[in-house]
């Protein structure tokens, strides 16, 4: 089964509600992280799950490692694409030192692309794995796929890396529930006024509202920098809600972290939709 991995998790979910047996299934997941924690829950339930990695541009860049040393870790194909990425010793480049950078090899590629970022980091490595991948060729491995864009909601900004983390690990172990039972959805009232709700899905039961707001805060706002502000000038401002709520699919299917409602004329006019649906497979 090839699906996005949120779509795998639910799945995954449901067969274990329900008492249906799918050990054994084979799931090709891509379109969104293959964090440690979704990867682990399509794997309770008896399946195997196989990270993909690609975009629109470059089509697949990277299959799963068969003896993976990361939930996400795949054999990245360089007989069709150089890779690079700008290190932290060089000159000023604008990107983290683990961004990729991307060149087309191969004259049949659908773009011709020259050290072209997708807006990813990844930490890269040689190391022998005895992966059959490995004995075609295919030596280069990358995991700990993330994009290094920041989200902004409120006017405050924060890495996609910190939210991952507090969504599908700090709450769950918290409230209970899984990696795809939270998320946060930006949306807008009828003055376009900006707030910022954190989704917990009904079936988790009764829960105190103001204790996942404040296990949420607590956990962005760790430290003393920029990210102790926001926690107390969203406190403040009452910026944060916590609605039973299912988390909200995109048209394609993916469960974003981030979800921008675009159903108000304000929300239509702040551009596109952050969960990048079209932009990595």
């Amino acid at each position: 089964v090839h699906t996005f991995v949120s779509l795998a998790v639910r799945l995954a979910e449901a067969a274990a509600r329900d008492g249906i047996g799918i050990g054994g299934a084979q799931f090709t997941v891509s379109g969104e992280p293959a964090t440690p924690e979704r990867i682990a829950a399509i794997q309770g339930s008896g399946a195997h799950a196989l990270p993909s990695y690609g975009s629109t541009e470059t089509g697949p860049l990277g299959k799963g490692c068969l003896t993976p040393r990361a939930s996400d870790d795949v054999h990245f194909f360089d007989d069709s694409y150089a890779l690079i990425q700008p290190g932290d010793q060089g000159p000023p480049t604008g990107l983290p030192g683990e961004a990729l950078l991307i060149s087309s090899l191969q004259t049949t590629a659908s773009f011709v692309l020259l050290n072209a970022s997708l807006g990813d980091t990844a930490v890269l490595s040689r190391e022998p794995c005895g992966c059959p991948m490995a004995a075609q060729g295919w030596t280069t491995h990358l995991h700990a796929i993330r994009s290094f864009e920041k989200l902004t909601a409120g006017g405050m900004t924060f890495l996609d890396t910190e939210v991952i983390r507090i969504l599908e690990r700090v709450l769950p172990e918290r409230f209970g529930g899984g990696p795809t039972d939270y998320q946060l959805v930006e949306d807008h009232s009828e003055h376009a006024e900006t707030r910022l709700r954190l989704l917990v899905h009904p079936r988790l039961g009764p829960q105190d509202p103001q204790a996942i707001a404040d296990v949420f805060l607590e956990a962005l706002g760790q430290g003393r920098g920029p990210e102790r502000v926001m926690e107390l000038m969203w406190r403040q401002a009452g910026f944060l809600t916590v609605d039973r709520e299912a988390p909200r699919a995109t048209t394609g299917g993916k469960l974003p972290h981030l979800y921008a409602d675009r159903s108000s004329p304000a929300a239509a006019s702040r551009g596109p939709d952050r969960s990048k649906e079209s932009a990595r497979s």
